[in-house]
């Protein structure tokens, strides 16, 4: 799907920087190429649930509330409703700029804009839920307050010198007094030291003030790089694993879980990994789709690899389903998936007599995400 994510960005922020957007494309991966994974309906809580669980806490490594994260992720929502079409990428850009955190994804350290979070987020209350979108029922989200995101854009445009600098609802820099406290991570180390310069000039002849505020800012400086650091530790996969917005576990039943753990994607997909020592490969699918996603020719090569290796060897192809919908309908639609699957390895040189259809014991797969349970697994046997 040709889509110009810099130019949608750039609706929201005219000086986007381009290094950043293209390595949250990346970061995307394979979610970017079905319509309805490409975007973000701010209306299903399961889908915003899954923004703050898999992009602030995971990617950003965000350790706020979850009604602080919620409450940003609305506030970007709010600021989004008149675009009919909300772009998974704008959503992110403006969320990692909202914390001042564009630095993890190549741009420069935001701390304009995390003050501008910290004074937007101190304003507002916590996001309404929403119903679940496998219910068909939604409710209104309850914005952010205007403080919000309005404050965190007025900041970084005085720190680009865009016209936003002249906003109302720019944020003054707070007054620090002698004895404060080292600031939170989300006060801005340039506020600081602005206020203090203020109280320099003002108390004429405290000398010791000037030393105070050093120890202030080097105290700033370490807990920055700290948490920096323990960001990039804390990294989920390498920016060329990072296949998927969503990293949901495995089902949990133990007969149908891989021993590896891989990312999920939104939608079509495949994801290779080992089972018992052996190869193995989890075929997902879009809602209502049987469908196989073109990574299967990729995926698929180990499992070749092995069956070459061994002539004995045979491969169980097994189709699933979420619990949603009609029991009959998702049955056959399992038996498709299945068929899909088996006439797709076919195609890329499995002989027909080592792929068998195999029926699970239990279909529907419930308790767990339904983009996991829309799949089909195909297991080594012998």
């Amino acid at each position: 799907m040709a889509e110009d994510w810099l130019a949608d960005v750039r609706k929201y922020v005219a000086d986007a920087d381009e290094t950043v957007v293209a390595a949250i494309v990346k970061y995307l991966g394979i979610a970017l190429r079905n319509r309805d994974s490409s975007l973000v309906s701010f209306s299903d809580k399961k889908e915003t649930d899954r923004v703050r669980e898999n992009f602030l806490k995971k990617k950003l490594g965000l350790t706020d509330d979850d009604a602080t994260l919620d409450a940003a992720i609305a506030g970007v929502g709010e600021r989004m409703k008149e675009d009919r079409t909300k772009n998974r990428v704008t959503v992110y850009y403006l969320l990692a700029r909202h914390f001042g955190l564009l630095n993890i994804f190549g741009g420069v350290a935001g701390a304009a804009g995390a003050a501008g979070a910290a004074a937007g987020l101190a304003a507002a209350g916590a996001a309404g839920g929403d119903a679940d979108k496998d219910e068909e029922e939604t409710a209104p989200v309850a914005p952010l307050a205007a403080a919000g995101l309005g404050a965190g854009a007025a900041a970084g445009g005085a720190a680009s010198g865009s016209p936003a600098a002249a906003s109302p609802t720019a944020v003054p820099p707070p007054s620090a007094a002698p004895a404060a406290p080292p600031p939170p991570a989300s006060t801005a180390p340039q506020a600081v030291y602005s206020s203090g310069d203020d109280d320099e000039k003002a108390g004429g002849g405290m000398g010791w003030l000037g030393w105070l505020l050093l120890a202030l800012i080097l105290a700033a400086l370490l807990f920055f790089g700290l948490r920096y650091c323990s960001k990039q530790e804390a990294a989920v996969a390498p920016a060329t694993d990072e296949a998927a917005v969503s990293e949901t576990v495995a089902p949990a039943d133990s007969a149908a879980t891989p021993t590896t753990t891989a990312a999920i994607p939104e939608g079509a997909g495949v994801v290779a990994a080992d089972r018992e020592g052996k190869p193995m490969l989890t075929v997902y699918f879009d809602t209502g789709k049987s469908e196989v996603s073109n990574d299967l020719s990729t995926a698929a090569a180990a499992v070749k690899t092995y069956l070459d290796a061994n002539p004995a060897a045979t491969l169980a192809v097994s189709g699933y389903n979420d619990p949603t919908g009609n029991a009959a309908a998702n049955a056959e639609l399992s038996k498709n998936r299945a068929r899909s699957v088996k006439a797709a390895l076919e195609k890329l040189g499995f002989a027909p007599e080592r792929v068998v259809l195999e029926k699970p014991a239990e279909t529907t797969t419930s308790g767990t995400d339904n983009s996991a349970a829309r799949r089909v697994e195909v297991t080594v046997k012998g």
